[in-house]
């Protein structure tokens, strides 16, 4: 059985279930290996979100369009419904609302249930509404933290393909160009070494104001020198995410933001001294803090979160969170200076926790000026 899925199905145990539905992209794509398409949003020839149904005793359906009847998956029954047609008129919602109800009756389901409650349609709402119901995101969640060796392999190349797009970025970034200008020229390097079209969020901001205020996607703004930019790149590979985030000044860095830099630069070493099994996250998002804060800067940021088929995913890394690092999680960390009056430093890499401390995935290097 894929590992992926056996942790899937403690999930389910976890909650009290017996069967498991999954509506999530990320959840879909972990539990099944089907890698739901979120580069459009909700696709518009689908009635509802891809479906994956889990069963304690081993079963795994899935029910997606026709269009995407012969993508990879480890289901053992895959259902498909006709979600357009140029020919005749369809009814896509209610193809999509028959499908999952075949499929359901196929497999049997009853008893307890658990759901992806952030994202279960109301739609579905009729295969489970006779039936108990629990959410399974808690327990799913912690399945989910701990990577397996195979899940390790393809965060790896996710964060190398954010490394890609990072060397880009320091090659691009010059005065006179725009900031969407930059953007092209490091989403081509990063489809480029992939090739093919990828998912991609994250940041790419200049300018005291913007970077100051740490997110936003690239306009048309020009870059001039002396402006302070923030590139955050977060690509999905093979279903699994990497992220990296670097900061640098145009031409030669003015002393005041090699402060800012080196304040953020060194929480950064701090964190990768620092990770290791059994440090509580808290605990590390308050040293990081504490650690901007005696430098003088503001913070208001998070210090980081795990990743995998979700580009977010718990335990993320905040003041409130108790839980400890455990060996072969995946965490990004991010610790970020902010001063008004010159701009905003945020510098990431990617981290897989080992036995005794952490292994860098991310293979660029920071550097200050552009």
């Amino acid at each position: 059985m894929n590992e992926r899925l056996a942790r899937t199905i403690a999930a389910i145990k976890a909650s009290g279930a017996d069967w498991g539905l999954f509506t999530s992209p990320d959840g879909v794509a972990y539990s099944t290996g089907h890698i739901v398409s979120i580069e459009a949003g909700p696709s518009p020839f689908a009635g509802g979100p891809s479906l994956a149904i889990i069963g304690t005793d081993g079963q795994c359906g899935l029910v997606v369009t026709n269009l995407e009847g012969g993508t990879p998956s480890w289901a053992d029954r895959i259902v498909t419904y006709e979600g357009f047609s140029y020919k005749d008129p369809t009814d896509v919602f209610a193809n999509y609302r028959t499908a999952a109800a075949e499929m359901a009756k196929e497999l049997g389901i009853g008893g307890v249930i658990a759901i992806d409650e952030q994202s279960f349609p109301l739609s579905l709402l009729p295969l489970v509404e006779r039936f108990s119901r629990v959410s399974v995101e808690p327990a799913f969640k912690r399945e989910r933290a701990i990577k397996s060796k195979t899940e390790i392999v393809l965060l790896r190349e996710a964060a190398l393909t954010a490394s890609a797009g990072q060397r880009a970025f320091l090659q691009a970034a010059r005065a006179g160009r725009s900031e969407l200008e930059i953007f092209a020229d490091v989403r081509l390097a990063m489809e480029s070494r992939i090739g093919e079209r990828l998912p991609v969020t994250g940041d790419l901001i200049s300018g005291k104001e913007r970077t100051s205020a740490f997110m936003g996607w690239p306009g048309n703004r020009r870059i001039a020198t002396g402006d302070p930019l923030i590139c955050d790149l977060a690509p999905r590979v093979q279903g699994y995410w990497g992220d990296s985030c670097a900061s640098a000044m145009i031409g030669t860095p003015s002393p005041g933001f090699l402060k800012l830099y080196s304040a953020a630069k060194s929480a950064l070493k701090l964190a990768i001294e620092t990770v290791r099994p059994g440090v509580v996250i808290g605990a590390l998002d308050r040293s990081l803090q504490d650690h901007i804060h005696r430098h003088g800067y503001s913070y208001a940021h998070h210090s980081g979160h795990s990743i995998g088929t979700g580009v977010h995913e718990w335990p993320r890394l905040v003041a409130y969170e108790r839980e400890t690092l455990k060996k072969d999680m995946v965490i990004m960390v991010e610790p970020t200076a902010l001063d008004p009056d010159i701009g905003g430093v945020r510098l990431e890499f990617m981290l897989h926790v080992t036995d005794d401390g952490c292994e860098i995935l991310t293979d660029f290097a920071h550097q200050p000026g552009i």
